[in-house]
């Protein structure tokens, strides 16, 4: 059953993006995002670092790209799949 992706970025992963476009680009996190979703939901294997985060936040999730974390969290219902990109951060800021 094809299911139909829907990416999202709030403000503050915009803001991130348009400030360190040498650093990553949203086309470069768009392709996260696809090959998280591919191997999450669908089970493709595929070469992305990702974690679950722990606690009682556990449908986020971060993916580690060099020393930039994205934070997300996956909305998944019958069609449409969700990824909320909430947050984008060098290492030592993202979690605070």
């Amino acid at each position: 059953m094809k299911k139909d992706i829907k990416l999202t970025y709030l403000k503050k992963a915009t803001k991130f993006l348009d400030k360190n476009k040498t650093v990553l680009t949203q086309t470069q996190v768009d392709i996260l995002l696809i090959k998280f979703i591919k191997k999450k939901i669908y089970a493709i294997d595929t070469n992305i670092d990702y974690k679950q985060m722990s606690g009682n936040i556990s449908n986020i999730y971060r993916i580690r790209k060099a020393n930039v974390r994205i934070i997300l969290k996956l909305e998944n219902d019958e069609i449409i799949i969700e990824a909320i990109v909430t947050d984008i951060g060098f290492r030592g800021d993202i979690y605070k």
